[in-house]
């Protein structure tokens, strides 16, 4: 029986069932008592008046029956005088009276007693066998019992109204337990209702749904039990829509993370992975992969916890590091792996110690060709004017390049520091070009090279520092004329379109192997380091060009050929007068 509701109702019938039985047995026992007393009273009354007004003398029978019809007899009570031998003073047949003999009640009479029977079954007068309540009270004259005054009622009038009183009680018993069943269902469903309501909602909280609310009916224990859980599903709702906004949060910003996040549990399931792990990882669907597999790839073994690595994966160096996460008990619970891609912070990291050690090498050749030269004009070569002014020719060389490469790497320090002024203006390209040009025909004569230029049909305004500008020209028309051969041709092409001029600088000289192209922009990154050298290049020159052009917001870029020539293209974007 799983159901409150119910259980309520059976124990109401229950209840009302053993109270109405025992009352109605109650009752009925005593209905019953009382009915056989008052028939006991009525004999012992009718024999005592028989006593009293019949029983007298040597009266015959005759004068016995006279006196019985003289009394006039209750209906239904039977009466017999019966003498100390036994024999019948009435004129009742002894063939009756003989079958009386046998009860309780004579028995007690003939003894000196009043003998009462309430349940003598016998038979009438018809031979009819019935139930009688019996009545024996003796004469006694002197010390003898001289007569005994036997009567008895018929039962069954009694027994009658006492089963239709047991039917009628049988009957109150149903009709209480119908109604005892229909207001106990009332009063379950009074006290039930309100608590389904509640579990209903209770399944609703777990299944997620916390919006609905509960009515509440009533101030009792149950309206404030209903009303603390529609308090408890709105709290419980504020708090799980606030867990899951920030859960939400977190999700986006894994998600969105340039570093890889890893999480395991302590039986090393695979919880959460973003987005970025996958990629970094390049491993496929790591929910399929094991564990142990992800972290020996990384470099870890299973147990580690607290360590860091890196690796190079192809290309691509990733640095990882593991760390266990807590639960609110101070223990682990698994441990969480931070992927990072940190190519860019190791090339950059080789590019510094590269630099250094570029610088050195570019400081270090021209002041050892300093000290040398200058020990040995010490040791003598002063003497031999020749010699002497031959030796500090070299040096003032070697200085003037300490001097060109110590000014390009603070020119580099500004640009990476941000401390460049532009200082802005409107300027013709055109006009830019000839000038950068005119710079470099100089040395280009003396290569006995052409640089051809072929102007625009229209004017090409924008705004830039023109020295700024001017210097990434020159710097590289310089570059095309220092590694073309003699006596070759650089082309100067302006193309114009709708939003920018794209300047192409064209030569026919050595050009450049593609695989050394993507790093001409690195600082101190040279093709031929020895005849870049041999002809005065820091190697800083357009690393330089791609900051100045970057910091315009212009960019710089480079096709080119093994052994059939460079072009450097740079865009500048067009400026609109206003109207």
């Amino acid at each position: 029986m799983k159901s409150i509701r119910l259980k309520l109702i059976m124990i109401y019938i229950v209840l009302v069932f053993i109270v109405m039985i025992v009352s109605g047995v109650f009752l009925l026992l005593q209905i019953t008592s009382n009915e056989i007393a008052k028939a006991e009273n009525q004999l012992m009354e009718f024999t005592g008046t028989i006593i009293g007004e019949i029983v007298s003398g040597n009266s015959t029978p005759e004068e016995f029956q006279q006196g019985f019809d003289i009394l006039k007899q209750p209906q239904g009570i039977q009466g017999y005088i019966i003498d100390a031998r036994g024999e019948n003073q009435t004129l009742a047949p002894r063939e009756s009276l003989s079958m009386h003999f046998s009860d309780s009640a004579i028995i007690s009479a003939l003894v000196g007693q009043i003998g009462v029977n309430p349940k003598k079954k016998d038979r009438d007068n018809n031979n009819t066998m019935k139930e009688w309540i019996t009545c024996a009270t003796p004469v006694v004259e002197g010390n003898e019992i001289r007569y005994v005054v036997y009567a008895r009622l018929d039962a069954s009038a009694m027994n009658d109204n006492i089963s239709e009183i047991t039917i009628t009680i049988f009957f109150m018993i149903i009709i209480a337990l119908a109604l005892t069943a229909i207001f106990g269902l009332f009063l379950a469903n009074t006290l039930t209702g309100p608590i389904i309501a509640l579990t209903k909602q209770a399944k609703n909280m777990a299944m997620g749904n916390l919006n609905q609310e509960i009515p509440v009916y009533s101030d009792d224990e149950i309206g404030q039990l209903t009303q603390t859980i529609n308090d408890m599903a709105k709290e419980l709702s504020l708090t799980i829509s606030t867990m899951a906004s920030e859960k939400n949060k977190i999700k986006v910003v894994l998600d969105n993370m340039t570093d890889g996040v890893l999480a395991y549990d302590n039986q090393r399931n695979l919880v959460h992975a973003n987005n970025a792990a996958a990629d970094l990882l390049n491993l496929g669907d790591l929910e399929m992969i094991p564990s142990t597999e992800v972290l020996s790839h990384l470099g870890f073994d299973d147990g580690d916890r607290n360590k860091e690595s890196t690796i190079a994966a192809g290309d691509k160096f990733i640095s990882s590091s593991i760390t266990p996460y807590l639960n609110t008990n101070g223990q682990v619970e698994g441990i969480v792996v931070v992927i990072q891609d940190v190519t860019k912070l190791t090339k950059l990291d080789n590019m510094r110690k590269e630099f250094v050690a570029n610088v050195s090498h570019e400081l270090r050749t021209p002041l050892t060709t300093v000290k040398t030269y200058t020990e040995t004009l010490l040791d003598g070569a002063l003497e031999d004017e020749a010699v002497a002014v031959n030796f500090l020719k070299v040096v003032d060389s070697e200085a003037s390049r300490m001097s060109v490469l110590v000014q390009d790497l603070l020119e580099l320090s500004r640009l990476d520091n941000s401390q460049l002024n532009l200082d802005l203006e409107v300027i013709d390209l055109d006009a830019l070009i000839v000038k950068s040009i005119r710079q470099n025909l100089v040395l280009a004569e003396k290569k006995r090279q052409s640089i051809k230029y072929s102007p625009p049909d229209e004017e090409c305004f924008i705004c830039a520092d023109s020295g700024r500008i001017n210097q990434v020209l020159t710097n590289i028309i310089s570059n095309s004329v220092k590694y073309s051969l003699e006596e070759s041709e650089i082309r100067v092409d302006i193309e114009v379109s709708e939003d920018y001029f794209s300047v192409y600088i064209k030569d026919n000289g050595i050009g450049i192997p593609k695989e050394d192209l993507r790093r001409v922009f690195e600082r101190f990154y040279r093709v031929d380091k020895a005849r870049s050298r041999a002809m005065g290049g820091t190697g800083l020159g357009l690393a330089i060009a791609k900051e100045i052009m970057e910091a315009h917001g212009f960019k710089i870029s480079i096709n080119s050929d093994l052994g059939k020539g460079t072009t450097m293209i740079l865009r500048f974007d067009r400026y609109e007068a206003l109207a």
